[in-house]
């Protein structure tokens, strides 16, 4: 009897033993193998390089939810204005690899064209003009931005065709703005043609353009964005939209000298409710109306 208890005893602590190797040293151990492993997939996954020579062959050989992200880090990193001077050699890679992503999925082309963009070097302008017949409107509106970035002169006829043949509102706001970013004189008559668009952002981005550019054509409609009175009437525009329309109107108003935006700099300057806009209604009629606030 007592040799069965001694057995039954050495049997339950034998068990206890082994729950409590599993409790406090297989069990931790695999749950810290499980996590360094899954941290690890976990860097993999989101590994993010500046390295733009890799993260290019990343666009050319990787999966394809890869190509798409690896072209995305890739236009992020280009943006960076202290970014390292970019070879010939690459910049021809870059141009190859856009050309061959004309069948890829249109995020990788889209991120391709705003790489292109970021490096404002007119050497893509040719490549980006062919992007404006693509198939796909994402594709199109990345390339009609990235010749807008580059600021390349070439492009304001394709772009103004573009205009005209198109008939959805985002392809055509893209393409006014662009035409203003390229600042090309050839581009007044088409930006005039679209003050008078049906759409009120159309209006006011080739008026904005055109002011950048020295052209009061579209005054009026300047003077109309300095109205709040004005911009309440668009009821899908929020305070804070509201107040980013006001300071770049303020600012066009600064760019483009014109008695016209006086009063309305004025009325903001002493009675507006936002003290940031009337600060910079203060400084545009001091540094370029003569009355000042007075």
């Amino acid at each position: 009897m007592d040799e069965l208890k001694t057995d039954q005893q050495k049997k339950s602590e034998n068990s206890r033993i082994y729950v409590l190797f599993y409790s406090f040293f297989l069990i931790p151990f695999m749950i810290a193998v499980f996590g360094a492993v899954f941290f690890l997939l976990f860097k993999f996954v989101t590994y993010e390089t500046n390295d733009v020579e890799k993260l290019l062959n990343q666009v050319k050989i990787g999966s394809a939810s890869k190509r798409w992200q690896s072209a995305f880090e890739l236009a992020k990193v280009l943006n960076n204005p202290d970014k390292e001077p970019l070879s010939a050699s690459f910049k021809d890679q870059l141009s190859s690899a856009y050309t061959r992503s004309i069948h890829d999925d249109p995020l990788v082309r889209s991120y391709l064209a705003m790489a292109m963009g970021a490096t404002q070097d007119t050497i893509f302008g040719q490549n980006l003009i062919l992007g404006l017949k693509d198939e796909s409107i994402e594709t199109r509106i990345a390339a009609v931005q990235a010749l807008g970035m580059i600021q390349y002169g070439p492009a304001v006829d394709p772009i103004n065709k573009l205009i005209q043949s198109t008939d959805t509102e985002t392809e055509r706001l893209s393409a006014t703005i662009s035409l203003g970013m390229i600042g090309d004189s050839k581009a007044i008559p088409f930006l005039e043609n679209l003050l008078e668009d049906e759409e009120a952002n159309i209006r006011w981005d080739a008026a904005i353009a055109l002011a950048k550019m020295g052209n009061n054509s579209g005054a009026y409609i300047i003077e109309g964005l300095l109205d709040r009175e004005y911009l309440n009437k668009f009821s899908q525009i929020d305070p804070v939209e509201q107040k980013k329309v006001l300071m770049v109107a303020i600012k066009t108003a600064s760019i483009l000298f014109d008695k016209r935006f006086e009063d309305d700099l004025i009325s903001l300057s002493k009675n507006d409710a936002d003290l940031k806009i009337r600060d910079a209604a203060i400084k545009a009629l001091k540094n370029n109306y003569s009355n000042g606030t007075n």
